[in-house]
């Protein structure tokens, strides 16, 4: 198994880019115009320490970043709001096309933990899922 042993706002930024490179091949999409909607998952029987519970209540609520559409570095800047570490898993897919630019779904894990601890090295762009 893959493992991550270090994780920054390049690398974050890098993989968040590979994996929607991957959507948008699949799917067909050309336009360069990207954004992205964040929607945090409660994950039932997981504990969140105290870094979580900040991200959770401050940054990642429906107040702070519900339902907005960020671009690429905004929402870079939200999820990696406890570099060096990161969001366990985060699972991404296309939303639809509003005009001419693309909408991609980041749903994340609350639980931010250390590169090693990340779910989806094995696809080179951890900690992102692809959802086709």
């Amino acid at each position: 198994m893959t493992q991550i042993t270090q994780m920054n706002k390049e690398i974050f930024s890098t993989n968040l880019s590979k994996a929607v490179e991957k959507i948008k091949e699949v799917r067909e999409i050309s336009s360069d115009k990207i954004k992205f909607i964040i929607d945090h998952v409660e994950e039932h029987g997981e504990i969140l320490d105290g870094g979580d519970e900040m991200m959770k209540r401050l940054v990642l609520s429906k107040e702070n970043i519900g339902g907005k559409r960020l671009l690429i570095e905004d929402a870079v800047g939200v999820l990696g709001g406890l570099f060096s570490k990161a969001p366990m898993w985060i699972n991404i897919s296309f939303i639809g096309m509003e005009g001419d630019t693309a909408i991609f779904k980041l749903e994340t894990s609350l639980r931010f933990r250390k590169p090693t601890l990340l779910r989806n090295a094995e696809t080179g762009h951890a900690p992102f899922n692809v959802i086709i």
